[in-house]
Formats: structure tokens, sequence, C-alpha cells
């Protein structure tokens, strides 16, 4: 009698364990930039193109790989003369925003870095500087950069 009491012990924890989802991992997040390559080169001209657009004014940047990047600007920031953030919503990326910062070194050329990425999809794009002083745009994975909170 111990025996079959145990066995249905164990089979009703057993059902109970299948049927629970609280630590299920949620759904997996949509790629915005699958089609795209993994390392994109962009030119010193077409980033700072970007800080001559005003307020609310479109953009464009054609880069390798069919990767068009356009739309209004909506934040330009001026810390100083030696740093400046825009941003440009891209409405064919969902409205993610491109985000870039120049400053200048410590012999007044420009350095440019960036981000294009947004929490709600899987991927994005990183804005680096190479060592031969040209600039590449890196696609990231965001579960790595921001891994996601279950608490």
């Amino acid at each position: 009698m111990k025996q079959i009491f145990n066995n249905l012990c164990t089979a009703i924890f057993m059902l109970a364990a299948l049927s629970c989802s609280a630590q299920q991992a949620s759904s997996k997040k949509l790629s915005l930039f699958n089609k795209y390559p993994a390392a994109i080169n962009c030119t010193e001209d077409q980033l700072n193109n970007l800080f001559t657009a005003d307020l609310q004014k479109e953009v464009s940047i054609k880069l390798p790989g069919n990767l068009l990047l356009e739309g209004p600007v909506v934040i330009k920031q001026n810390k100083n003369s030696k740093l400046q953030t825009v941003s440009i919503k891209l409405p064919a990326f969902n409205n993610i925003l491109f985000s870039v910062t120049k400053r200048n070194d410590e012999k007044n050329n420009p350095v440019f870095t960036g981000y294009l990425f947004s929490n709600d999809f899987a991927d994005g794009y990183r804005l680096i500087r190479k060592p031969d002083q040209t600039y590449q745009l890196i696609k990231i994975e965001m579960e790595k950069l921001l891994p996601t909170c279950n608490h």
C-alpha cells in the first residue's frame, strides 16, 4: 500500500512540474539586421554629415550591404566644442535610434562612437574606430550586451 502511495505522489508531482510555466524563458526577440553583414564600413565624412543637419531634418547614409539609414534628427546636443551627440530615428527599422557621439582627441581630430539598437530586438550595431582610423559598424547581440533579468 505504501508503494502505491509513493508512486501516486511521484506521478502527481511530475504532472505538476510539467504544467508549471513560471520559470520558462520569455519568447525570443526578433532580429532587425539578420540580412545585413556582421561588419559594415563607413567613412568619417558620412559620420560628419550627421552633425551638419538641423533638428527634425531628414538625413540619409547609404552603407555597404544595402544598409540605408535614413530618418529625422530627433536629438542634437552640443555639450561643448569638443563633445556633440546626434540621434536619428529610423522608421524603416521600427523607429529605433542611431546615436552617434563626436569628440575631439588630444590632437583635435574627431573621434566617433555610437550605437544602433533597441532593447526590443535581438540585434544591433556598435560603431567603432579601427586602428587604421577608419570606422565600422559591428553587429552586436543584445542578449550578450544586456542580459535579460528574470527576477
